[in-house]
């Protein structure tokens, strides 16, 4: 009992330490992407389809070979009207081996394998697709986590000073150096900034619940994440030219290369259907034998003189089918013309994103600069104003006004820093580019 209880406590002390342990990791951005790739049921059904397309190549490839059947039969037979001399019931057993080979169909299993390589090939662009996705999706919940944070961090400074402001209102209010009306202006302001705190809280604990679940963690599971030092630099840093994103995210994107993929896919298919007007040629051969129990030959003796050889070569060529071929050419073309448009389609709505996308960046990148020139010029601003309401200059209700100018600006300056950080990010994925944000 003793040394179960000893093995329970060792148990119990092992589990709270990794708990604590993955309480305590700390996420980056690069972990993330990692292990969402690893997470996502998306990621995992895609590489389910390139084994299947594997499997599916091996077996194309396969109907180059000549096929192997072996077939035995069995029967007992009664004959109730069979001479006094003769068994009424026989036995009979008969064993064959054959085999075949398609020697021509019109190269269709040339094409066969062609587009079950092209359609491994295709499901491989298709996980670089889901790829994308995933980290689109890391990027927008991890940057919005670090926009959350910064947010708290500098609601709880505004409220440090809210609090410290309304202490000392109060004081003053209580020993009647000002009055009912400025302290209530004071206690109000302290009451706002103590709801946008917790409005604060909220959307960090929200976008941490975002990216929990988009990684299929516990939602209950504690993360830190790490919190790069992001620069001027990295917000403010020189876009490439429009045409030049666009161009490499030509030979970047994935849902470009499978557009391709499948025009190529089409092309293959008109060829597999032409196929069809050629004739196919197969060869036959086999042996087989078999033996009667009301034989008078011994067993041995009727294996061997039932024994047999055939070898034959056949060709079919259908000569009406009843528009079976022409219309499988014609379904084939059309599908061609329809896999055209869809490439241009994709390309003409990756120009759209990118545009969006890049303007979105600039626009954000200037917003910047004038939101952080708008928020010096407000801190300076109301650090004056503070200092005149200090000496009695202002009125509570000037100095308030001031603050909250101050406050907006600085929320207006951590959404364009982060709305521009990740438009340059998205941009770079778009490109194929990696992040570079750590």
């Amino acid at each position: 009992m003793k040394r179960n209880k000893y093995i329970s406590i060792i148990l119990m002390f092992f589990a709270f330490s990794f708990q604590a342990k993955a309480q305590n990791e700390i996420w980056s951005l690069s972990k993330c992407l990692e292990y969402a790739l690893t997470q996502s049921i998306d990621m995992q059904k895609g590489m389910i389809n390139i084994e299947e397309s594997r499997v599916n190549t091996k077996q194309a490839k396969a109907q180059w070979q000549p096929s192997l059947s072996f077939s035995t039969s069995h029967s007992i037979n009664n004959s109730p009207w069979a001479p006094e001399n003769k068994s009424n019931t026989s036995y009979n057993g008969n064993y064959n081996l054959s085999a075949g080979w398609t020697v021509f169909n019109g190269f269709k299993r040339k094409y066969n394998i062609k587009q079950q390589e092209l359609q491994e090939e295709i499901s491989n662009v298709n996980i670089a697709e889901i790829e994308e996705d995933v980290k689109l999706a890391v990027l927008s919940d991890y940057i919005q986590i670090l926009y959350a944070t910064e947010n708290l961090k500098s609601t709880k400074n505004s409220m440090e000073v809210a609090a410290a402001e309304y202490s000392r209102s109060k004081e003053l209010f209580e020993a009647g150096a000002i009055s009912k009306s400025d302290f209530s202006q004071i206690e109000a302001q302290y009451v706002k900034e103590k709801h946008l705190l917790v409005m604060a809280e909220n959307d960090l604990v929200e976008a941490k619940l975002n990216l929990k679940l988009l990684l299929r963690l516990d939602p209950n599971t504690e993360i830190e994440i790490l919190a790069p030092e992001i620069t001027n630099e990295d917000i403010l840093g020189q876009l490439p030219e429009k045409d030049s994103i666009f161009e490499n995210a030509m030979r970047a994107r994935p849902d470009i290369k499978n557009a391709e993929l499948n025009e190529q896919m089409s092309e293959l298919k008109i060829k597999s259907a032409k196929a069809g007007y050629y004739p196919s040629i197969n060869l036959n051969a086999g042996v087989g034998t078999g033996h009667n129990s009301s034989s008078d030959w011994a067993l041995r003796e009727q294996m061997k003189q039932n024994f047999g050889e055939n070898v034959g070569l056949s060709l079919n060529y259908s000569i009406l089918d009843n528009r079976n071929r022409k219309s499988e050419v014609e379904r084939a073309k059309l599908n061609q013309h329809s896999s055209a448009l869809q490439t241009e389609q994709i390309k003409d709505n990756l120009k759209k994103t990118i545009e969006s996308a890049y303007n979105d960046a600039i626009a954000a990148q200037l917003s910047y600069v004038a939101s952080y020139s708008n928020e010096k010029s407000a801190e300076a601003s109301y650090e004056l104003t503070k200092e005149k309401y200090d000496l009695g200059a202002k009125n509570p209700y000037e100095m308030l006004n001031g603050k909250n100018a101050l406050l907006n600006a600085q929320q207006q300056t951590l959404q364009a820093k982060y709305t521009a950080l990740l438009n340059i990010q998205v941009l770079n994925i778009y490109q194929g580019l990696p992040i570079t944000i750590e």
